[in-house]
């Protein structure tokens, strides 16, 4: 008898395996809680953890055995790549650049937005708005988030955050904090991923380059400031990590992806 109850709770904890995620907030705070549920509901397998610290500290963690699942959302580095990890492309995001609804101003150029977010261009009158000084809103750069970073290599073709942006920009903890500034700011500016602006009215994303940051043109790869959102593991997968990365890739999950983002499939 005891036989047989040992073999149906191995059975059992086969059947429902706890999984965690470690990383993006653009990933963490949007696909993937409902991916986890309806894996959950299909499958059986939970996540236990899903944390949300940046890209830079999800491949930490996983890396130190701390979670089997990261995520990422700008390009994969070389320096990744050269660590025997695997790599899944599950959408891609535009990083869009946000104003007051209010501002007349509705695009720029990448020269124009090098110069906003360097502070040489310091008025909002120097690109066609009203006379007003502009409010250049960033993300902690100490931080080193994703969105941080791939901003400034397709901005400035840079790595180095500390002394490229204004001195006079606000830094805040989150991409919602950004929102939220601008929400309440009509002279304020930041550059975030689009998931938190497209239900926000009170906001706009500037065109770039004359280029919308729409689904097309993300797709397409004309909108300028874009970036795959990816999901990161090691070799080695649980049957439980298999059968979500499969997952991933079902029609009913890249649904999810494209309430949001662009989807892969």
């Amino acid at each position: 008898m005891r036989l047989i109850f040992l073999c149906l709770s191995f059975l059992f904890t086969l059947h429902s395996a706890e999984l965690s995620y470690v990383g993006s907030s653009t990933i963490g705070k949007t696909v993937l809680p409902e991916f986890a549920k309806e894996f959950s509901k299909n499958y059986g397998h939970t996540f236990s953890r899903i944390e949300n610290p940046g890209s830079g500290q999800g491949v930490d963690a996983l890396l130190k055995d701390k979670t089997e699942l990261a995520g990422i959302s700008r390009a994969i580095e070389a320096k990744e790549r050269a660590l025997g990890l695997r790599f899944f492309i599950i959408g891609y995001d535009a990083i869009g650049v946000v104003v007051h609804k209010n501002n007349p101003v509705k695009n720029l150029s990448m020269e124009q937005l090098k110069g906003i977010f360097s502070g040489k261009i310091k008025n909002w009158s120097e690109v066609g708005g009203n006379n007003a000084p502009i409010i250049v809103v960033i993300e902690t750069l100490a931080d080193k988030r994703a969105t941080q970073i791939v901003f400034t290599e397709i901005v400035f073709d840079t790595k180095v955050l500390v002394g490229t942006y204004s001195k006079e920009a606000i830094e805040v903890d989150a991409p919602i904090d950004e929102v939220n500034y601008v929400k309440s700011h009509p002279h304020a500016i930041t550059a975030t991923s689009m998931v938190f602006v497209k239900n926000t009215p009170e906001v706009q994303a500037l065109s770039i380059n004359d280029v919308e940051a729409i689904d097309k043109n993300i797709a397409d790869g004309s909108y300028p400031i874009s970036r795959p959102l990816v999901l990161v593991t090691k070799e080695n997968l649980s049957t439980a990590l298999m059968q979500f990365l499969n997952y991933v890739y079902s029609k009913e999950a890249q649904a999810i992806v494209a309430k949001t983002f662009v989807a892969v499939r």
